[in-house]
């Protein structure tokens, strides 16, 4: 099964949570006939404890998800940081190398000025 999205998950919890509030009041309504419709309502709640068994079983499968999704958010987060390590220790390269990029070339300018100094004399 592919991971579905945060929203997805979201969404199902919210159908889930809806339809076991609906079956809790079906339950409550049941047992209020419970009097003279004894069978009826007996086999009323087999059918939404079958239904609450099924729902059961899906939740089970959405936090299995929501787990899966955890652990691959928790790898994306190691390689991001691991990402932003590698470009902060490129700029500071960059920078070492530009200062002495800028060192070698004032060296070269105040080397050549007074060669030529030297020689004109």
């Amino acid at each position: 099964m592919a991971a579905a999205s945060n929203n997805d998950l979201y969404r199902a919890i919210g159908i889930l949570t809806a339809t076991v509030e609906g079956l809790r009041r079906d339950i409550d309504a049941s047992e209020r006939r419970a009097g003279a419709e004894n069978r009826e309502a007996d086999e009323k709640r087999a059918v939404v404890h079958r239904r609450m068994d099924e729902l059961i079983g899906e939740v089970g499968g959405i936090k299995t998800d929501i787990a899966a999704i955890k652990d691959d958010v928790t790898d994306a987060k190691a390689v991001t940081d691991d990402v932003k390590r590698w470009r902060l220790m490129g700029i500071g390269a960059l920078g070492v190398v530009g200062i002495g990029g800028t060192a070698l070339g004032v060296s070269l300018a105040n080397s050549f000025e007074w060669l030529t100094r030297v020689l004109h004399k």
